[in-house]
C-alpha cells in the first residue's frame, strides 16, 4: 500500500487520515488542522475541500449511520478502520458535497484499492452505486438536525432556551465556522481596510473583522507585524464590557497602579484585549501546550506579561488582586460550530467535575481579591449548571460579593436581549444575526459575570 506522505495531492486520502485520528485516535480536531503536515501541505482550495469534508462527517454522524445502516447489513471487521471511514466520507461527499457522483465513485474505489485491498473494492462501490441511485430520496428525507445531537444536550437547552432558540442554535452550529480577527490599537484605519479586503471580510464589531478565509494563519496580511490577533467575537465582547466597567469605575483610574490577575489565561485573548488597553497584567495558565501557543502570539504582538503556569485552585498569590478573570475549564458546548468534534468526543459531559473545578477557582479567586475589587466569570458553555447556577450557589454562600449588572451597549449591537433579569450576560450562538451573507453570522457561546467584592 502506498503510504499517506506519498499522495499528499490526494485530498480524499488526507481527509481519510484525519478521519481515523479524530474519530479513531480521538483527537482534537483543531490540534490535527494545526499540525498534521499531509493537511497543511495542501493548497488552500484542497485544505478547503478536507476541512468541509470532516465538518461534514462530524456535524451528520447520525444521520450518515442511520444512511449506511440501510445499505451494509453486515459489521465491518474492526480492523478494517480505512474501510469504515471511505464509507463515512464518500457518503458525506454524495450527499452533501457538489462532486459529480462518477468522480466520488472512482476516487473512493481506487482509495480502497490503495488502502484496504482489491478485495474491497466491489463493496464499496457496490454501496456507494447504491447511495448514488437513492441520492434524491436520502436529500429530501426530513431529517431533524436535533438527531445528530445528545438527547441529554437537546433537553438541556429546551429546558434553558425554549424550542425555538434550540432550533435556531442547532442550524448556527451546522454553518461552516468563521474566522474573526482583533485589530489592535495599533492597527491604522488604512492597514484595516487592506486586511478587511484581503480576507474579504466585514468589520462586524468596532475592531473585530470577520470573514470564511481557510488558508494558513501565517498567510494572513500583517502576521509578522503583530497588529492582530484570532479572538472569537462572543469571547471579546465580555472583556470589552469589563473593560468599560473598569474605565467607569471611580477607584480604577490609575491603570497603572491596577493588579489585574487572568488566572485561565491560554490561548491568550483576554490578555491581549487588555494589553491592547494598556493594562499590566500577569497571566496564568495550567495547560503549558496552551501556554506555549500564547508565548508565541506574545512574541509576534511585541506584548509583555508576567506568566505563570500554576493550578489556579490553590495558588497563592503574593499579593491580593484589584480584578481577577476566571475563564474556566467548561464543556465548550457554546462552541460546537468550530469544534463540531465537541459531539464525538462527549457523549455525556462530566458537569459534576467540571462544577468542582469551577467552583475551586471561583472560592481561590475570591480569597484573594481586595475589597472593592472585581472578579469576572466566564465560560463558553450553553449549560447553566456551568453558568447561571455556580455562580448564584456561590453568592448564597459568599454574601461580600454582589453582582455589576452589564447595562452599557454598543450602538451597533445592542446586547440587551441577552441582559439576564439577576443582570447577567448570556450570549447564544445565534445572536449575532445582521449580515446578508448567512455564512459570517453567529458567534460562539458564552455565559459571564462581574462580581464585586463589598467587604
Amino acid at each position: 500500500m502506498k503510504s499517506i506522505t506519498k499522495n499528499k495531492n490526494n485530498v480524499r486520502l488526507i481527509s481519510l487520515k484525519v478521519w481515523k485520528l479524530l474519530f479513531i485516535k480521538k483527537k482534537k480536531l483543531s490540534d490535527i488542522f494545526q499540525n498534521e503536515q499531509s493537511f497543511l501541505y495542501l493548497n488552500v482550495k484542497d485544505r478547503s475541500f478536507v476541512y468541509f469534508l470532516i465538518h461534514i462527517a462530524i456535524r451528520n454522524s447520525n444521520q450518515i449511520k442511520f444512511i449506511l445502516e440501510k445499505f451494509v447489513k453486515k459489521k465491518i471487521d474492526k480492523n478494517l478502520i480505512s474501510l469504515e471511514g471511505i464509507l463515512v466520507l464518500g457518503t458525506s461527499e454524495i450527499i452533501w458535497a457538489r462532486t459529480p457522483d462518477y468522480a466520488v465513485l472512482n476516487s473512493y474505489v481506487n482509495l480502497t484499492k490503495d488502502q484496504c485491498g482489491q478485495k474491497y473494492s466491489g463493496f464499496i462501490n457496490a454501496v456507494l452505486q447504491n447511495i448514488v441511485r437513492e441520492k434524491e430520496m436520502l436529500s429530501s428525507e426530513k431529517w431533524d438536525l436535533k438527531n445528530n445531537y445528545p438527547k441529554w444536550l437537546i433537553s438541556n437547552w429546551e429546558r434553558s432556551y425554549g424550542i425555538k432558540d434550540t432550533i435556531d442554535i442547532i442550524n448556527m452550529f451546522n454553518k461552516e465556522p468563521y474566522l474573526d480577527l482583533i485589530c489592535s490599537k495599533k492597527m491604522s484605519s488604512k492597514s484595516k481596510l487592506k486586511l478587511i479586503d484581503f480576507l474579504n471580510g466585514i468589520e462586524i464589531y468596532p475592531n473585530v473583522i470577520r470573514s470564511d478565509y481557510k488558508g494558513k494563519i501565517k498567510e494572513i496580511l500583517y502576521y509578522e507585524e503583530g497588529i492582530w490577533w484570532i479572538q472569537d467575537l462572543g469571547s471579546y465582547i465580555h472583556i470589552d464590557f469589563l473593560i468599560s466597567e473598569i474605565n467607569n469605575h471611580q477607584k480604577f483610574q490609575d491603570k497603572k497602579s491596577l493588579k489585574i490577575f487572568d488566572l485561565c489565561a491560554a490561548p491568550g485573548g483576554k490578555t491581549f484585549q487588555l494589553i491592547d488597553n494598556n493594562f499590566q497584567v500577569t497571566s496564568n495558565d495550567v495547560n503549558e501546550k496552551r501556554l506555549n501557543l500564547m508565548i508565541e502570539n506574545l512574541k509576534r504582538l511585541q506584548f509583555n506579561v508576567n506568566l505563570l503556569s500554576k493550578d489556579g485552585r490553590n495558588f497563592k498569590f503574593k499579593e491580593k488582586q484589584d480584578i481577577i478573570i476566571i475563564d474556566a475549564p467548561c464543556s465548550s458546548t457554546g462552541t460546537i460550530r468550530k469544534n463540531p468534534d465537541i459531539l464525538i468526543r462527549k457523549n455525556n459531559v462530566n458537569h459534576g467535575k467540571l462544577k468542582y473545578i469551577q467552583n475551586e477557582l471561583l472560592l481561590n479567586s475570591s480569597l484573594n481579591l481586595k475589597i472593592g475589587g472585581l472578579l469576572m466569570y466566564i465560560v463558553c458553555s450553553l449549560e447553566k449548571e456551568e453558568g447561571e447556577d455556580i455562580i448564584n450557589k456561590f453568592l448564597k454562600q459568599n454574601k461580600n460579593f454582589k453582582i455589576i449588572k452589564f447595562k452599557k451597549f454598543n450602538s451597533d449591537l445592542t446586547l440587551k436581549p441577552n441582559i439576564t433579569s439577576e443582570g447577567f450576560l448570556r450570549l447564544l450562538p445565534n445572536y449575532f444575526k445582521k449580515h446578508k451573507d448567512q455564512r459570517l453570522n453567529g458567534n460562539n457561546g458564552f455565559f459571564s459575570t462581574i462580581l464585586e467584592r463589598m467587604f
